[in-house]
């Protein structure tokens, strides 16, 4: 049998008290919006399928518009 992490057999399990559990879901949100954030100001003028274009969203407006809501 190959070894390595991946093929480990696990001998127990531990799960997190469900009063701790705040903090991983306040990560999972702020991972999140990061994502949403990034793909909003770093993104191109596009050209898709049967030549449909997509325009970038105006990079200055939207830092602003971020800025004015406390990002």
């Amino acid at each position: 049998m190959p070894k390595g992490p991946a093929q480990e057999i696990l001998d127990r399990m531990e799960f997190l008290p469900w009063g701790q559990v705040d903090p991983v879901f306040t990560a999972t949100v702020e991972a999140v919006e990061e994502a949403v954030l990034n793909s909003l100001v770093n993104n191109r003028d596009m050209i898709g399928r049967e030549g449909h274009f997509s325009p970038a969203l105006p990079h200055d407006e939207v830092r602003e518009l971020l800025r004015s809501h406390g990002f």
